[in-house]
């Protein structure tokens, strides 16, 4: 499960990227973005739940609900509750900083258990 949210995690930085930089004007490639959102933060909270051979480590607890933080406010702005370039700026750096929190989370699991294997 931890693949495929970082793969999702990946589209939806090209995504908004796309987006941000015009190369993305179809309305319905835009809505990927918001559902793709969605199914990011829900796979967030249940990839990086508590695991039975992982000791408990705030920063997996960070990486598990940052997508949600990024998801919020990337819905307020849809909804036009935050609005201007600042707004995005800052929804695109929660994004990239989800990215590294669950990148990290993904590597700290897979060396965890690997090493139980050894």
């Amino acid at each position: 499960m931890l693949i495929v949210l970082r793969i999702a995690l990946y589209i939806q930085v090209l995504l908004g990227l796309g987006r941000f930089f015009g190369l993305v004007p179809n309305q319905r490639v835009w809505e990927t973005h918001i559902s793709l959102g969605v199914v990011i933060a829900v796979l967030a909270l249940l990839a990086l739940g508590p695991h039975p051979r992982l000791r408990p480590d705030t920063m997996r607890t960070v990486a598990r609900f940052m997508p949600l933080v990024t998801l919020l406010w990337g819905l307020a702005m849809w909804q036009d509750l935050l609005v201007g370039r600042t707004v995005t700026m800052i929804h695109m750096l929660l994004g990239l900083i989800s990215v590294g929190l669950v990148e990290r989370a993904s590597a700290q699991q897979k060396r965890a258990l690997e090493g139980d294997r050894r």
